[in-house]
């Protein structure tokens, strides 16, 4: 159980690497109630999350996955390929946000619409669904208790949202100099997202490959 916790932990941590959700978590708590408007985002975000993790559990416990057969290799593959068809996506994307103009940062957001704002991020987010689903297999492949499954799978879902969470505790404990520090840590990623969200990607889906193709050959 530890080292698969440790496992699950570094992939959760994988998963956690999205530029797009932290700009856009940031943005929220750059405008006029940043603590409302961030945990009703992260709300929305957290709880889209857990769904697709306790569905995923379902689905693959249902699949009888378990141990290293050609049916978990094939998984491992599948999405390894996800990881690199979403590179093009990504790319995409960014070009499209790079082109759009920048809403009003000042005006605030109504926590309904904080929270559809972190369902619809969540949704979007289409490295951390993979990178979280591999996780998702991982624990399912264990074949653990009910109790067991659900403890690792708290596990993943709270390293997948720790790029989340230390923004929010950062202007939790200190809100002044948080707000500078977001700033630019906004500005920073608004240039890199993409070479990151690209980055994760594809070495992640390179990791895929290589597991699955081990397991089925």
């Amino acid at each position: 159980m530890v080292s698969l916790v440790t496992h699950v932990i570094l992939i959760g941590l994988a998963a956690s690497v999205s530029p797009v959700a932290i700009v856009v978590l940031v943005s929220l708590m750059l405008t006029k109630n940043a603590l409302r408007s961030s945990l009703f985002f992260l709300l929305g975000f957290t709880l889209t999350l857990i769904a697709i993790g306790i569905v995923g559990t379902l689905v693959l416990h249902a699949g009888g996955s378990g141990g290293k057969s050609h049916f978990g290799g094939y998984i491992d593959i599948a999405l390894g390929a996800l990881c690199f068809l979403a590179i093009p996506l990504t790319m995409r994307k960014s070009k499209e946000r790079k082109e759009a103009p920048e809403a009003d940062g000042a005006k605030p957001m109504t926590a309904a619409k904080s929270f559809s704002v972190g369902v619809v991020t969540m949704l979007l987010n289409m490295s951390t669904i993979i990178i979280y689903t591999s996780g998702v297999y991982v624990i399912s492949s264990a074949k653990l208790s009910t109790a067991d499954d659900i403890i690792a799978l708290a596990f993943l879902t709270v390293f997948t949202l720790v790029t989340l969470l230390v923004p929010i505790a950062m202007y939790l404990v200190f809100p002044r100099k948080a707000t500078k520090l977001l700033a630019s840590l906004k500005v920073w990623l608004a240039r890199h997202k993409t070479l990151i969200g690209v980055a994760i990607l594809l070495i992640f889906g390179v990791l895929l490959l290589i597991k699955g193709i081990g397991v089925v050959a």
